[in-house]
């Protein structure tokens, strides 16, 4: 005959039966003031102090754990000869059951919960609680997809020193936790040398050889073996526990898990080899440093909407098909991909459309190219060569508009036979059948010139300023060197005309002529004559000369000084 559920248990509502064993049972319940939903854990076993005291610390424990990832504690009180713990009730299911379920999560799902899971830890390990325990069983994870660490029924304190015991242990391979002696003698020690407790499966090596040894290392070996299977949808150890299964666990042989899921990234698998190393010293010495990685992977994705999907997963009865994620900062460079490429595509074709390789192909029945070549005389200064530019206009007999992207440089090509002009051509215009006017401007110069556009292309040569030279006009004056004081009207100027020296004044005008070296003496009583040899370029054509002239005397002081 059934047993039959209280009405009540103290002072909280019994709603019914979640689960019963030998040790006892859980209820759910309503809390009285709270008016909230919990969940009563009763623990009815007699004569074991040691089961006792681990319920009665998993209370006190829990008491201080006021996390977010942390089931809540809300109560412990004895009543009878039953000790009883009210604690949160979180309405979802297990990390086991979301497996059993779901087989294997997906990185971005696995790593999402994983994440919670260590800042619960890290909770924990922080005040100095170790939990020993971490298994997908004790991983609860509710319809808000809220992650929540249970069952510190075994957790210790690192600052426990309790004295040692010879026993034996043995691991219950079924997957429950383990907590058996091979002596029934109570000393008050709640873990002692050669006690295994924990789940085989996820058992570090040192935690399999003595509970009482295990710091918060193993925790972080268990949570590695649980996000491999998370990842991977089996475990890196066969759940039996014999000779082989431990040598395998204290040698660290297990399968990569990339073998089993290439998706898996390889950041993700190397932070799983470094938790599941064997020594706890190579392994992490702080949950921090796995968290790190783990929000450093998860910052490129938007995780409220790895959460719906989690939440959805507990939601559905069926194996629920877990959506593939987008990293967003792939998002941004998709777009920026697309803009960048829309860009380089516009500019491609603007290069392609300014030199002209659509009118020379698609459109070369309607275009016809025009090339300008003009010869110049060289410029004696290096790098003094005029700026050379040619401006296109369609001759519609109005307004006269300027051909658009038509502007174009003239730039130098091969040298000349004569070594005193210079070649120069522009790149293609393409232009349609019509009349048009070519305005051409070299420094000073402006040149017009009418083409018609027909049939073919064109190849204009303009050599208006082959040979051209300007008039020069120079104007002279001096001062005294040393006191600044004009010279000018004292001062007569010769110039070198026709292989003598002329006063300048005497020149006929226009005679002096641009492209040419003009040679000027300035005379003045009582200074030191002034010769200059100027060279003037094609398109110079006013000299200004400003003479500073040194006295007689102040030469020979400079001289004797």
């Amino acid at each position: 005959m059934a047993e039959k559920i209280p009405e009540s248990i103290g002072k909280y509502k019994i709603l019914g039966l979640v689960a019963k064993g030998g040790m006892g049972a859980v209820y759910k319940a309503v809390h009285p003031s709270l008016k909230r939903l919990v969940i009563l854990k009763k623990l009815t076993i007699r004569n074991n102090k040691i089961v006792r005291e681990r319920f009665k610390r998993e209370a006190q424990i829990l008491l201080d754990m006021q996390s977010p990832y942390i089931v809540h504690l809300f109560d412990y009180f004895v009543e009878g000869s039953s000790h009883y713990i009210v604690e949160e009730f979180v309405e979802g299911l297990s990390l086991a059951q979301v497996l059993e379920k779901q087989v294997a999560l997906g990185t971005e799902l696995a790593l999402l919960i994983f994440q919670d899971a260590c800042l619960a830890l890290k909770f924990a390990h922080v005040r100095g609680i170790v939990h020993r325990d971490i298994k997908p069983g004790n991983i609860l994870i509710s319809k808000r997809a809220e992650v929540k660490l249970a069952d510190f029924g075994i957790a210790s304190t690192e600052s426990e020193n309790e004295p040692s015991q010879k026993n034996e242990s043995e691991a219950d391979s079924s997957g429950k936790t383990v907590a058996e002696t091979s002596t029934t003698q109570i000393t008050g020690e709640l873990t002692s040398h050669g006690v295994t407790l924990g789940t085989p499966a996820y058992m570090s090596p040192e935690q399999i050889t003595d509970s009482r040894s295990a710091d918060r290392r193993a925790d972080i070996y268990s949570m590695g073996v649980m996000l491999y299977e998370m990842l991977t949808g089996t475990k890196p150890f066969p759940s039996t526990l014999n000779a082989e299964t431990l040598e395998k666990i204290r040698k660290g042989k297990y399968v990569n898990p990339r073998k089993i899921d290439k998706s898996i990234p390889p950041v993700i698998a190397r932070m799983i080899k470094k938790m599941l190393k064997a020594n706890p010293a190579r392994r992490f010495q702080s949950i921090d440093a796995v968290l790190k990685i783990v929000k450093k992977y998860l910052s490129h994705y938007d995780t409220h909407k790895i959460r719906i999907a989690l939440a959805q997963t507990v939601l559905t009865t069926r194996q629920f098909a877990i959506p593939s994620f987008e990293q967003r900062d792939k998002k941004f460079k998709k777009i920026l991909c697309g803009v960048v490429s829309g860009l380089a595509a516009c500019v491609l074709f603007g290069f392609v459309w300014s030199r002209g390789y659509v009118h020379k192909t698609v459109l070369r029945h309607w275009y016809k190219s025009v090339v300008l070549n003009m010869e110049i005389p060289v410029a004696s200064s290096v790098d003094s060569d005029l700026p050379l530019r040619a401006f296109f206009f369609a001759d519609d007999g109005k307004e006269i508009p300027e051909v658009n992207g038509s502007r174009r440089i003239f730039t130098q090509q091969s040298q000349n036979n004569s070594k005193n002009v210079k070649n120069y051509s522009t790149y293609p215009v393409y232009l349609r059948s019509g009349k048009y006017r070519i305005k051409i401007a070299v420094g000073p110069y402006i040149m017009w010139q009418t083409v018609v556009v027909e049939k073919e292309n064109l190849n204009l040569k303009i050599n208006s300023l082959r040979n051209a030279t300007r008039p020069v006009r120079v104007h002279a004056e001096s001062y005294d060197r040393f006191e600044g004081n004009s010279l000018t009207s004292k001062t007569k100027f010769f110039i070198s005309y026709r292989g003598k020296w002329v006063l300048m004044d005497s020149v006929p005008s226009g005679s002096l002529k641009s492209g040419s070296v003009v040679k000027i003496l300035a005379k003045c009583e009582g200074y030191e004559d002034a010769f200059y040899s100027l060279i003037l370029d094609w398109y110079q054509d006013e000299l200004f000369l400003n003479a500073g002239l040194e006295k007689l005397q102040d030469k020979s002081k400079a001289k004797a000084e």
